[in-house]
C-alpha cells in the first residue's frame, strides 16, 4: 500500500469547455496511470459491507437498527424527496400553462365613447368566462438548465445522505467496539481492585504484627486508590458511550442497554480485514467527493440560467371565452371573445440587477470548483492518515502482544511457585495485577487498530451497497 490513491482534478476544465447554452454532460474522473494501484485483483475482494468482516452478529444487527431508526439519516432521505419535487416543479415550465377564467364586473363607460356598444347604458354588468393559455419558448435553455440543476441537486442530496450513512455506520462500529473494550476494562480493573484490597489487608496485618514498616502499607493504599479512580472513570465512560450509541440508534438513553460481544475482541492479526491491492478508482465511491462534484454541476447550471437573464423572453399566449351583460342567459346571449399572439419581454433597465446575479453565480461556481478540489485532496489525506495510523498501531500491537505474553509467563511461574509454597501470596498478587495491566493495554491497543481499520473503510468510501 505504498502507492498513493489519487483522482484527476479535471472537472473545472471539463465544465468550462461545455457549450454556452448546453447542459454539462456527465463528468468522468480520470486517474493518472502512475498513481494507480495494481489492477490484477478485482473488486470482488472488497466486501462493501465491511463490518461483516468482524464476524459479530450483534454489530451487524446494531448497524441495521441504526439505518432504520437514526433520525439524521431519515432527515437526509427526506431531503432527497424534497429535492425531487423541484424537478417536477421546474419541468412543468416546459409545458403550456392553461387556466380557466371567470370574471364578473360592474362598469361605467365614458360619456364620450359614442362608438361603444354600451353607450346607451351608463352602468352595465359584464360577465366573462373562458380559457387562457401561455407557453414560454425556451430559446436560451434557461428552463431546461433549471431542470438540470434540480436533477443535480437531487444527486447532491443523495450524496449527502450517503455521507450521513457512511459516517453513521463508522460511528456505530467505533462506538460498539469502544463499549466492548470498556466492558472488558471494567471487568479487568474489578479484578485488579480485589487483588489490591487483598494486598492492602495483608500488608496491614504484617504492619500490625511488626513484620514490616509503614511504607508497603501506604504504597498499597495508593495503588488501591489509583485503581478505584480508573475504574470509576471507566464506568462513567461506559455510560456516556452507551448514551451515544442510543442516540445513533434513535432511542432514548433511559430505555437503552446493549452488551456487545467481547468473546473475540482480541485479534492477533488484522491484515485479513484490510482489502488487498486497493484500486485507486475506489475513491470515486466516496460520497463527499460525489457531493462536491454535483454541487459544481448545480452551480454550473445556475450560472447559465443567470446568463439567460440578459436576453429577451418569448411567450406565446392565447385566450378564448364568452362575454355577456346578462348572467341569466349567459350562454345563449354571449359573445365569443378570443385572442392569440406572441409577447416579447426584453430587459432594459434591470441590467445592474442581472449583472449582479450573474457575477454571483459565477463566483459560486468557482467556489464550488475549489471546494471540489479541496474535498479530493482531503480524501487523499484521510486515506494516507488511516493507512499510516493502521501501520504504526499494528506494529505497536505486536509489542503489546509480546508484553502480555511475557507478563503471562511470569504470572504462570509465580503462580506455580506460590502453589508450591516458595513465594508469598503478596508476590503472586502483584504479578497478577501486572498481568491484568498488560491485558488492559492489549485491549486498548486492539481498540485502536479496530478504529484504524474502520477509518480505512470510511476513507475509501466503502459501506454504501446496503
Amino acid at each position: 500500500m505504498k502507492n498513493k490513491i489519487i483522482l484527476a482534478l479535471g472537472l473545472a476544465t471539463f465544465l468550462s469547455s461545455c457549450a454556452l447554452y448546453s447542459a454539462p454532460k456527465n463528468v468522468n474522473v480520470q486517474i493518472p496511470d502512475q498513481f494507480k494501484y495494481s489492477t490484477n485483483s478485482t473488486n470482488s475482494t472488497l466486501n462493501q459491507s465491511w463490518w461483516e468482516n468482524f464476524n459479530d452478529q450483534k454489530l451487524n444487527n446494531t448497524i441495521k437498527t441504526a439505518l432504520d431508526n437514526n433520525l439524521n439519516y431519515k432527515i437526509a432521505i427526506k431531503n432527497i424527496q424534497i429535492a425531487q419535487t423541484y424537478v417536477g416543479q421546474n419541468q412543468s415550465a416546459l409545458l403550456p400553462t392553461i387556466n380557466a377564467t371567470y370574471s364578473s364586473t360592474r362598469n361605467q363607460p365614458s360619456k364620450n365613447a359614442s362608438n361603444s356598444p354600451f353607450s346607451n347604458s351608463q352602468i352595465y354588468n359584464l360577465h366573462q368566462a373562458g380559457l387562457s393559455a401561455s407557453y414560454e419558448l425556451d430559446v436560451w435553455h434557461q428552463i431546461q438548465n433549471s431542470v438540470n440543476q434540480a436533477k443535480a441537486n437531487v444527486n447532491l442530496s443523495k450524496a449527502n445522505a450517503d455521507v450521513v450513512k457512511l459516517t453513521l455506520i463508522s460511528n456505530i462500529a467505533q462506538t460498539y467496539f469502544q463499549l466492548a473494550a470498556l466492558n472488558l476494562s471494567i471487568e479487568n480493573f474489578t479484578q485488579q481492585l480485589e487483588a489490591a484490597k487483598e494486598i492492602l489487608k495483608l500488608n496491614e496485618d504484617k504492619y500490625k504484627s511488626g513484620l514490616i514498616n509503614i511504607e508497603p502499607v501506604e504504597d498499597a493504599k495508593t495503588q488501591l486508590e489509583n485503581i478505584k479512580t480508573v475504574l470509576n472513570n471507566l464506568i462513567k465512560q461506559k455510560q456516556l458511550t452507551q448514551n451515544t450509541l442510543a442516540y445513533y440508534l434513535g432511542k432514548y438513553p433511559e430505555d437503552f442497554s446493549l452488551n456487545p460481544n467481547t468473546k473475540d475482541f482480541i485479534i492477533e492479526s488484522y491484515a485479513k480485514l484490510i482489502p488487498p491491492q486497493i484500486p485507486s478508482s475506489i475513491l470515486t465511491q466516496r460520497p463527499d467527493v460525489k457531493e462536491a462534484m454535483y454541487n459544481v454541476l448545480s452551480y454550473a447550471y445556475a450560472q447559465k440560467q443567470a446568463l439567460a437573464n440578459f436576453f429577451p423572453v418569448f411567450n406565446l399566449t392565447a385566450n378564448y371565452g364568452y362575454a355577456s351583460t346578462n348572467l341569466s342567459n349567459f350562454i345563449e346571449n354571449a359573445s365569443n371573445v378570443w385572442n392569440f399572439g406572441l409577447n416579447i419581454l426584453a430587459p432594459l433597465f434591470n441590467y445592474k440587477k442581472n449583472t449582479s446575479i450573474y457575477e454571483r453565480s459565477k463566483l459560486q461556481y468557482e467556489q464550488a470548483v475549489l471546494n471540489y478540489r479541496n474535498t479530493v485532496i482531503n480524501a487523499f489525506k484521510e486515506v494516507d492518515n488511516a493507512l499510516a495510523s493502521y501501520k504504526k498501531d499494528s506494529q505497536a500491537l505486536i509489542s503489546y502482544q509480546k508484553n502480555y505474553q511475557s507478563a503471562k509467563n511470569l504470572y504462570d511461574i509465580y503462580k506455580a511457585q506460590y502453589e508450591a509454597g516458595t513465594v508469598d501470596y503478596i508476590t503472586y498478587l502483584n504479578y497478577k495485577i501486572n498481568l491484568l495491566n498488560a491485558y488492559y493495554n492489549l485491549i486498548n491497543q486492539n481498540l485502536l487498530v479496530k478504529e484504524d481499520v474502520i477509518s480505512i473503510y470510511n476513507a475509501l468510501g466503502m459501506g454504501l451497497s446496503n
